[in-house]
C-alpha cells in the first residue's frame, strides 16, 4: 500500500496548506461516506487545488488509507507524524492533516471498516423458537425451529436451524472448548508463558 500511497500523494506535496485542508476534509467525508467519492466532488476539489480531477480523487483516497490506518492501529499524535514521515510531507502540508486526522480520530475509526486482515469478533447472540403446529396435509403436529441472530463488529448474520442442527453445532463448539486442554494446546500456552 505504501507504494500506492506514495505515488498518489506526490501531487498533494506541492500544495498549499489552504488546498491541504481541503484534500483532508474531503479525505474524512470519504471516509465517512463508506469510502465513495462523487464524480463532482473530485471535480470541484480539483478546481480548488489546480490539479485534474483523477489526481484529486487519488490525493483523498491515499489520504483517507493514510488516515483509516492510522485510526485503526489508534495513533495518537507522535505515531501519525512516525507514519507518515516516509511521504517527507513539507510542515505548511502536513499540520492540516494533522489537525484533520486529530480532530476526527473517532469518526474516521468509526468508519473504517475492520474488513482488513482481522477477523470480525463476536459480540452477541440472539434467538427464538419457533413451532410449526400444522401443514396442509398434516394436523396436529408440532416442529421446532430456531431463529438465531449471531451479532459481530460491523454485521450480524441471520439463520434457521432445526434440532439435529443444533445437535451439530452443540458438538462442534463442545470440541472447540476440549481443543483447550488437549495437551498440543497446553504445550503451546507453556511455551507462550
Amino acid at each position: 500500500m505504501s507504494l500506492l500511497v506514495a505515488n498518489d500523494i506526490t501531487p498533494l506535496l506541492s500544495q498549499s496548506a489552504a488546498s491541504a485542508q481541503l484534500v483532508a476534509d474531503a479525505a474524512v467525508t470519504f471516509i465517512s461516506n463508506g469510502f465513495t467519492c462523487p464524480p463532482d466532488q473530485a471535480k470541484q476539489l480539483a478546481s480548488q487545488t489546480n490539479c485534474s480531477a483523477k489526481e484529486a480523487a487519488a490525493m483523498v483516497t491515499a489520504v483517507a488509507k493514510l488516515f483509516s490506518e492510522s485510526a485503526k492501529r489508534q495513533h495518537n499524535e507522535l505515531y501519525f507524524r512516525r507514519a507518515m514521515s516516509p511521504y517527507m510531507i513539507p510542515d505548511a502540508v502536513f499540520a492540516p492533516l494533522l489537525s484533520s486526522y486529530l480532530t476526527n480520530q473517532r469518526l474516521i475509526f468509526e468508519h473504517t471498516p475492520s474488513k482488513s486482515s482481522s477477523m470480525r469478533e463476536y459480540t452477541d447472540l440472539s434467538w427464538r423458537m419457533d413451532v410449526e403446529v400444522a401443514r396442509r396435509s398434516i394436523h396436529n403436529v408440532a416442529i421446532p425451529k430456531w431463529q438465531f441472530e449471531v451479532k459481530t463488529t460491523g454485521s450480524s448474520v441471520k439463520f434457521q436451524a432445526d434440532a439435529a442442527m443444533l445437535t451439530k453445532m452443540k458438538s462442534e463448539l463442545e470440541l472447540a472448548l476440549r481443543e483447550e486442554k488437549d495437551t498440543h494446546s497446553q504445550r503451546f500456552q507453556r511455551y507462550m508463558n
